[in-house]
């Protein structure tokens, strides 16, 4: 039997019927945001503009080492992700209340 990798035990988080909210510019490479669902709500989500490209980024707690936590992981399909970063940054531009999917 193969050993599974992180990738393949990682569940990818459905999307559908969520909606963008809160959005704020918070720097040239960070906006902020909440997704909101059926019974759901993620706060404080970001979208990163970092070496590697865009990102969707969950928020962080500095622990007392001085070391930087998720508070909890979300783990997105690549082509959601993708939608959730066009949909964040369209309403930066935009700036209308809320959008869903």
């Amino acid at each position: 039997m193969a050993k599974k990798t992180n990738e393949e035990k990682k569940p990818d988080f459905n999307i559908t019927g969520m909606r963008v909210a809160n959005v704020r510019k918070l720097s040239d490479t960070v906006i902020a945001f909440s997704l909101l669902g059926n019974g759901l709500g993620l706060y404080n989500l970001k979208v990163v503009n970092g070496s590697k490209g865009k990102f969707v980024a969950t928020p962080q707690t500095k622990g007392k080492d001085g070391s930087w936590y998720d508070q909890y992981a979300v783990y997105f399909a690549e082509d959601d992700q993708a939608k959730i970063i066009k949909k964040v940054e369209s309403m930066i531009e935009d700036e209308p209340a809320d959008i869903p999917f």
